[in-house]
């Protein structure tokens, strides 16, 4: 009996890893390509310097336009999604030197009446008692670290809510029901013996860093494995069938996928670039079919798809950490070899 809930608990862990690596390599390509992390350090600098046009000029200073990436044309016009916080100390102390603004250090120093009157009265409030150029760098570095947590929650709100949004785009289209899959892995010993295998070599042959390292890898990666466990364990209900009873399938027809003698249109055929089509016969039982006349099918349906969504969302870090320790557990309890058969 514990030997079959940890090879359940395996074959869980190993599908949502998988799931949640395909998700997280799909948030950050569209994050990196809409450059999301760039956005929302412009948006925090705009906050903190309480102008947006101030937070301009201080990106216009060489010392940040020298991290800024090509764009299309081969200009540096693509902005860093991260600044060191001595240049950017350098450059805010530069950019208010040409906008006149004292910023001596002394106690009763007041702002000039300018279009900058927040960000230097700001900046005068920062620097107080600050009387050597490497006291107010020192300042502003400390400042903008400080600042710059809050600007990172900002982006982990966004991108966990778009992991969310992304989890159930993946799960609907591989009808990624944890109810059913969970079934399916507890009854079929076959199944879960083959899954808990391709996990604990996975784990054997992956580290922490791998996983969550070179978002395009790790979306193959975990698109191909999802997609061997498709082709060579076909009990894992990864996929939509649909059947059409009005349309039965004539004998000796080329390749369709067959249902009880009925064409059955299934989806994805594929979920990975360069895998082999395959069709197979497929039963009235098989979880992959959709029952369009028991609503009740569909209120299952629905809170498996909800719960996988859910775990998804926990991320892959945690998954893999769950499966190397559920794995280790397995192998720990592995019986010793005999002496006499080494020999």
């Amino acid at each position: 009996m514990i030997t079959t809930i940890v090879g359940f608990a395996i074959s869980m862990a190993f599908l949502f890893l998988m799931l949640s690596a395909a998700c997280s390599a799909i948030q950050e390509i569209v994050a990196n390509l809409l450059r999301w992390r760039a956005t929302t350090l412009e948006r925090g600098l705009a906050g903190l310097l309480m102008s947006s046009e101030f937070k301009e000029i201080v990106y216009s200073q060489p010392l940040i336009q020298g991290l800024c990436g090509p764009g299309p044309r081969g200009e540096l016009s693509r902005r860093p999604s991260y600044i060191p916080a001595t240049t950017l100390a350098l450059a805010i102390l530069q950019a208010a030197q040409e906008q006149g603004m004292t910023l001596d250090g002394s106690v009763g120093a007041t702002p000039q009446a300018s279009r900058f009157a927040k960000t230097e009265k700001l900046l005068t409030s920062l620097l107080r008692d600050c009387s050597t150029p490497a006291e107010k760098r020192a300042r502003l570095e400390l400042w903008f670290n400080e600042s710059m947590e809050r600007v990172s929650g900002w982006y982990k709100r966004k991108a966990h809510a778009w992991i969310w949004i992304f989890g159930a785009i993946l799960c609907l289209l591989l009808n990624a029901d944890s109810i059913t899959l969970s079934k399916r892995f507890w009854n079929d010993q076959t199944l879960r013996d083959a899954v808990t295998a391709e996990a604990t070599e996975y784990v054997k042959s992956n580290s922490a860093e791998q996983v969550t390292a070179d978002d395009q890898a790790k979306l193959d990666e975990s698109l191909h494995r999802l997609n061997l466990l498709r082709e060579h364990l076909p009990g894992v209900p990864l996929g939509w069938c649909f059947v059409d009873p009005r349309t039965p399938s004539k004998q000796g027809e080329a390749a369709p996928v067959q249902a009880d003698g009925f064409k059955a249109s299934c989806w994805p055929d594929l979920i990975h670039p360069g895998a082999s089509v395959t069709h197979v016969s497929l039963a009235s039982t098989d979880p992959r079919l959709v029952d369009r006349g028991e609503w009740s099918w569909w209120l299952w349906k629905i809170a498996g798809l909800a719960a996988t969504v859910l775990a998804i969302s926990q991320g892959a870090p945690f998954w893999f950490d769950l499966l190397q320790k559920t794995v280790n557990l397995r192998l720990a309890g592995t019986p010793p070899a005999n002496p006499e058969t080494k020999k």
